[in-house]
Formats: structure tokens, sequence, C-alpha cells
């Protein structure tokens, strides 16, 4: 099987990425830097740029005939106050987020449409489901990822193609030391910036293994048929279970208490 990853040089990616190699499959990276582990073929790409993008998928057909799965992965994060945020770094974390995605999916159909197969994944997060105050932005950005990848699991499906969503909660890795934190507005907020950012960081950093994470995606994968939506992590599954049966303003109110709260 050939696995393409978008940022497979750390974290989730290169969890999910060393499984598979494990399991003898090929793996490609797309991504700025290459991985650490030299087993995975790495193409040089910034998912943002169209030209990047297109020189990268140019040199990954020029190697593999077929593309088996094709995870998009690369993301960034930024923390802040709605109201303070500046515009570039909104632009950019959408650019990453979603707008890489959009470029990467739109090379990859045509050529799994014309092999009349594959899997295209989407790397979410849980926090499309609970949105953390003082990061509505990064929420915003996996909300609009879902959207796209339920839009497309309908558009595709009449050519074999299916199409997946991965909701993982809190992961060790270098998100936390690579998400640009903005506390401009701490005065006015009475320092709920800087506590919700902390709150969400000590999850992380007790969060799950992304090697763990990654064997889990990968079973995923190699279901025959693969369904919508994947929640990693137990208490992550009963969280969005409740948040099915309980009244919105609760679940609102729950989150405001633990993030949001003097």
């Amino acid at each position: 099987m050939v696995v393409v990853i978008t940022g497979a040089s750390a974290g989730i990616g290169l969890g999910i990425a060393k499984e598979l190699i494990h399991n003898g499959h090929s793996v490609w990276s797309l991504s700025r830097t290459a991985p650490l582990d030299t087993r995975i073929n790495h193409i040089v790409c910034d998912v943002t740029d169209s030209q990047s993008v297109d020189k990268a998928f140019s040199k990954l057909f020029q190697n593999e005939k077929q593309i088996d799965v094709f995870i998009n992965n690369a993301g960034i994060g930024i923390s802040g106050a709605v109201e303070k945020t500046k515009f570039e770094d909104i632009e950019k974390i959408f650019a990453v987020n979603f707008r890489g995605a959009v470029l990467c999916s739109q090379y990859i159909i045509p050529k799994m449409r014309e092999q009349g197969s594959g899997k295209i994944l989407f790397i979410s997060s849980v926090g499309s489901v609970f949105t953390i105050p003082f990061q509505s932005f990064y929420s915003a950005t996996k909300n609009a990822i879902n959207s796209l990848a339920e839009g497309l699991r309908l558009e595709l499906r009449p050519f074999g193609i299916q199409v997946g969503v991965i909701l993982p909660g809190d992961i060790q890795s270098s998100f936390i030391k690579n998400r640009k934190k903005d506390l401009d507005g701490e005065d006015v907020y009475g320092g709920r910036i800087e506590k919700s950012i902390g709150v969400m960081e000590r999850d992380e950093v007790n969060g799950m293994c992304p090697d763990k994470v990654g064997k889990n995606i990968a079973r995923y994968l190699f279901r025959k048929r693969i369904k919508p939506y994947k929640v990693i992590g137990i208490k992550y599954k009963l969280f969005c279970c409740l948040n099915k049966i309980l009244p919105k303003s609760f679940v609102l109110a729950i989150l405001y208490k633990i993030y949001g709260g003097n």
C-alpha cells in the first residue's frame, strides 16, 4: 500500500508513518522539513503554496503509479482573543489547515478516480466538537475540514473513493512549541486568556503518545470500509457522545468553567 501524508515530519503524521512502515507499506511525506525517520520518503512541499504543491505532486506521480491512501494532516494552531487576533494570523491558519487540505485533495482526487479506488483522510480534532475559549480560529478551521470531508464523501462515493475524518484529543507533540500565542487584551479579560491556554497546554503535555495514536489510525485505515468519523481516545469518545445528548448550553457552561471562567 502506498500512503502519502502531509506534515509527517513530526507529531501525529510521523506516528502514522512509522506504524505504516512497520507494517511494510510505502510512505511519503509532503512537508517543509524532512522527517527524522529516514525510512519515510520525503518531498519538500508548502501546502499553502499552489506552485509548491504542483511540483510536489508532479514528483510524487513520477515515483508512484498508484496512491492508495492520502492523509491531510498538516496543521498549525494559534491562541488568543478573537477581537485581538491579527488578520494575517487568521489567514495563515486557514491557509495551512484548510486551504492546504483543499489544494492537496484537488490533486489527488483525479488520480484516485482514474485508478477507481483510494482513501482520503483528514486529521481534524475533538476541538471541532468542543470549541475552547481563545482558540476559536483553530476550531473554526477544523469545523471547515469536517464539512469539506462530508461533502467529499458524498461526491466521491460513486468512484470508489472513501473519505474519513479523524478526531484526536490532546496529543503529546511539538504543537505547543509551534503554536502562536497572543496574550493581547489580557488586562481586559482579567487573566483568562493565559489561564485557558495554560489548561489546554497541560492537557496536551499529559496527552496521548503520537505513536499510539498512529497505531490506532493505521488500524482504521486497514478497514475495508472506513467510517465517516473516528474519535481517538476513550474519554474523548465519551465526551463526544455526551455532547450529542446534553443541551448545548450545558456543554458550553462546562467548557467555560474549565477554560474560560475566573
